[in-house]
């Protein structure tokens, strides 16, 4: 029972450094921004997401972001953007629109290229750090 122990925590010691090591070798730099507005008479909020980067190594190809919010946390919205040719330098916008009753905590951010399984780029946005987006 030891040792099959030892040889799951080695596996998944394995599946991190695979993950995380083409992830690194990409580079560069990245920051994503959002905006919020609530509209009461159809009491939808929406929210505006954008990422930006540059001097990422081979270019981003595809870029998502997912909205969460709740409790039990839901997701809210999420949206993929394609980037055909790869760019090294870029930004993309994604526009997310919910129930401005539902409580709305965060956007998480994604920058991929090829078949590549982790991100290049990753981060997350907490809505209490921008206007008009933390609830209610």
């Amino acid at each position: 029972m030891k040792r099959l122990l030892l040889v799951a925590l080695g596996i998944a010691l394995l599946l991190v450094l695979a993950s995380t090591l083409p992830a690194a070798a990409y580079g560069g730099e990245s920051s994503a921004t959002m905006s919020c507005t609530d509209n009461t008479s159809t009491m939808t909020r929406t929210v505006i997401v954008t990422i930006t980067w540059h001097a990422v190594k081979e270019g981003v190809n595809e870029a998502d972001a997912q909205a969460w919010g709740g409790s039990p946390t839901v997701l809210l919205g999420s949206d993929t953007v394609s980037i055909s040719p790869p760019q090294a330098k870029g930004s993309v916008s994604m526009t997310f629109s919910f129930n401005d009753t539902t409580p709305f905590g965060n956007v998480q951010w994604q920058l991929y290229y090829g078949g590549h399984i982790a991100p290049i780029q990753a981060g997350q946005l907490d809505a209490a750090n921008f206007p008009g987006c933390p609830y209610p």
